[in-house]
């Protein structure tokens, strides 16, 4: 690996206004390369990396602003204006479920919570034998989850990373004698100030923006930001570059419209944004499951009120994770209080003199996280004209998946209790405090499943996967096993979207590791898919 010192105003990346200003550019132009790659997140900078350092010429267009480091407040209100996805607006048909989601130079790592965890042998080793995807066996692909958690410097939380809220966790589960454990982040030497969501000034969190995307630069990888890519390129049934614009990401002014001649395309825009290119370029989808089998982790946020002031947004973000009923229920529970800011954008904080009570009292909370794993029945969809139409994200519980929402709610209430809470507060569109863990049942029995559990939790999903499955059988998945879509030579998919089913660990670290394996299967067939 490349040693490369990143300057405090980053890498070298062209923005709209670098193409603006460049007169032999001009409106409509075309650059040529071997690889281009669409997104420049987890999947995107990893594969950026991977075929630079292989001495491939790569192009990186990313749909986002480039917003270096030094320019991130820790403010997060500010943070979620310019690099969040619709300006956090990203939501579900039903607009009751919010999917968070970075749109920047460095994508989702850059807004992220640092939360890392492999997949268990038993699941990836099912994805083998369920899906003839031998090479993600967990003999064959603990290589790659090892090589990014070194990459990542990914560790377990050491002790001066757990925070008064999560240490409230701790108590209430040792109560309950509930299992567990410090969670594991991509961190190097936390600087703790508990802003992990709206960016991180100086460079502890691990994110692309200060690993891959810096490498590949310095093994000459070209990053444009401000650039949507709106359709694949294809001849004679095989990808032959993309089509994009160029946009100013503070008028919405179209700048130029760019065309990308390359080998191959690489498509790592996440499991919502890769599909819907696919769809608005009219992609064969021979087996119908292209955009479907959409899985989002759903999750709650559910806080508890103490006596003692706990000031528990200070310190790492997440400290501890609760995994009692993670394999057995799929639910998992994460200890942490984000500034408040992020309950603003659910429409939590109340109004008038509750709101300024709310605050003022804010110092007492401590906060979860309670995720449970769906069913992957969701999916994206895109609408009208590929220039002028629009995405729809289709994702309702059904009342199994509303249940298991519930159910880890509630653990997470009692946890709270047990741990001391005076008060907890429950994550439901319709204000609902429960002040005594003996009322839990009763008040939760007041959340009706109603019509498709619509606006009765106030859910997010920071995790969706699974949009275009991989697997062997090309009647029955989107991308095959080296990566490479079925029925369109030159096209690989290499992020969150080729899960093949449901998981419940955070998906970064698995997504990473895939993305290394895909360049490495394109790598290890080179001559098969480059020019000279």
């Amino acid at each position: 690996m490349a040693f490369v010192r990143v300057a405090r105003d980053g890498v070298p990346v062209t923005q709209a206004k670098d193409v603006a200003l460049d007169a032999s550019l001009g409106k409509r132009f075309t650059l040529k390369t071997d690889v281009v790659v669409v997104g420049s997140g987890a999947a995107g900078a990893m594969v950026a990396y991977e075929m630079a350092k292989a001495g491939r010429d790569v192009l990186v267009l990313e749909s986002g602003r480039y917003y270096p480091s030094s320019a991130f407040t820790e403010h997060l209100g500010d943070t979620m204006t310019k690099i969040y996805q619709d300006q956090v607006g990203q939501v579900n048909t039903t607009a009751d479920i919010i999917f968070v989601q970075g749109a920047c130079v460095g994508g989702s790592t850059v807004i992220g919570a640092c939360v890392m965890e492999e997949p268990g042998d038993d699941v990836l080793d099912g994805w083998a034998a369920k899906y003839g995807l031998d090479n993600l066996s967990a003999e064959k692909f603990r290589p790659y989850l090892d090589t990014v958690a070194d990459q990542l410097q990914i560790h377990i939380n050491e002790a001066h990373e757990i925070n008064a809220c999560a240490h409230k966790v701790i108590q209430g589960c040792e109560k309950m004698q509930f299992s567990w454990k410090p969670a594991q982040r991509n961190v190097k030497q936390c600087a703790l100030t508990g802003h992990c969501l709206a960016g991180c000034p100086s460079d502890r969190k691990m994110s692309s923006l200060v690993t891959h995307l810096p490498w590949a630069a310095a093994y000459g990888a070209r990053i444009f930001s401000d650039t949507e890519v709106v359709k694949v390129r294809t001849r004679n049934g095989r990808a032959s570059g993309v089509e994009a614009r160029v946009t100013d990401p503070d008028s919405g002014a179209h700048v130029a419209d760019m065309q990308v001649d390359a080998d191959l395309v690489v498509l790592a825009a996440g499991a919502i944004h890769s599909p819907l290119i696919m769809q608005r370029s009219g992609v064969e989808d021979r087996s119908g499951q292209l955009g479907r089998n959409l899985s989002i982790q759903p999750f709650t946020q559910v806080m508890g009120k103490f006596k003692e002031p706990l000031y528990g947004f200070r310190g790492a973000l997440v400290g501890v994770q609760v995994d009692e009923f993670t394999r057995s229920d799929g639910y998992t529970i994460f200890s942490g209080l984000a500034e408040p800011e992020s309950l603003m954008a659910q429409g939590d904080m109340k109004a008038g003199k509750a709101h300024i009570d709310f605050m003022k009292d804010y110092k007492y909370y401590a906060g979860v996280n309670a995720f449970s794993t769906d069913q992957g029945r969701g999916y994206v969809q895109w609408d009208g004209d590929a220039y002028t139409g629009g995405k729809t994200i289709h994702w309702n519980p059904n009342r199994e998946e509303f249940e298991n929402m519930k159910a880890s709610a509630a653990l997470a209430a009692r946890i709270f209790f047990s741990g001391g809470a005076e008060k907890v507060f429950m994550p439901t569109f319709q204000s609902l405090e429960v002040d005594s863990v003996f009322s839990l049942d009763e008040k939760l029995s007041e959340v009706d499943y109603g019509i498709k559990g619509m606006y009765t939790f106030r859910s997010n999903s920071f995790s969706p996967h699974g949009t275009c499955r991989m697997g062997a059988d090309s009647y029955e998945s989107v991308v095959a096993p080296n990566g490479e879509v079925h029925g369109t030579a030159g096209l690989f998919v290499a992020d969150a979207s080729l899960i093949p089913e449901p998981m419940s660990a955070p998906p970064q670290w698995t997504v990473q590791a895939l993305a290394k394996y895909v360049s490495d299967q394109i790598n290890a067939k080179a001559s098969s898919y480059f020019i000279g």
